[in-house]
């Protein structure tokens, strides 16, 4: 005698997804074994983390820029240094070297080479941009390739000669550094002339400046 039970599709369904998950789950001959989702990914950075975190620190206190300033670029004016002066930037932490000189026609020349270190790169950058409200110098524009940040300013005077200042300041993380070149003369020296030393002055200070 057979007994016809009737089972709803529902039902066969049910069966049917029941079988699949023993057989996958016993097909070693172990107990049965679920199937784990995929982990979700961790992040392994640090929160907050972002590529200026990753940027080098530069400390500039205790470079002696008198020493590591080399004054070839001024070959062409003949310049004879009178008198150095390496007293730091003040209310910061960094070095700077002032030399005040004489060129071979017996005009004033300066040049200040100047390196800041601020704690932090906020720090750094509000002192760069502080520079062009106290400057009372003429902006002539941005430089490239020469930091983060960069640009230059010029003025022309005559206090009994023609006087010619130029001077450019770039920031690269918390390292700013600043060059200033005045020449005397009996006409102006050239604004551009002035420029191409100031910048060398300022590539070589940049690298001067040691990572902490």
């Amino acid at each position: 005698m057979f007994v016809v039970v009737l089972v709803s599709p529902r039902v066969t369904c049910l069966l049917a997804a029941f079988v699949v998950f023993v057989v996958a789950g016993c097909g070693d001959g172990g107990a049965p074994t679920a199937v784990p989702s995929a982990a979700p990914e961790v992040s392994t950075s640090a929160p907050g983390a972002s590529a200026s975190a990753r940027k080098p620190s530069y400390t500039a206190v205790d470079v002696d820029l008198c020493a590591r300033t080399d004054l070839r670029p001024l070959a062409d004016l003949g310049v004879t240094v009178m008198r150095t002066d390496p007293k730091p930037p003040v209310g910061r932490p960094g070095a700077a070297c002032l030399f005040e000189m004489r060129t071979k026609a017996g005009y004033q020349a300066n040049l200040r080479v100047e390196a800041s270190t601020p704690a932090t790169e906020d720090e750094a950058r509000s002192l760069y941009r502080s520079t062009r409200q106290v400057t009372g110098m003429t902006l002539v524009g941005a430089v490239a390739d020469v930091g983060e940040e960069a640009e230059a300013f010029t003025k022309r005077s005559k206090p009994g000669f023609r006087y010619t200042e130029y001077m450019v300041h770039a920031r690269s993380g918390n390292l700013v550094v600043k060059v200033w070149l005045a020449v005397g003369a009996d006409s102006y020296p050239p604004t551009a002339t002035l420029a191409g030393k100031s910048l060398a002055f300022l590539k070589a200070t940049q690298t001067s400046v040691p990572t902490a």
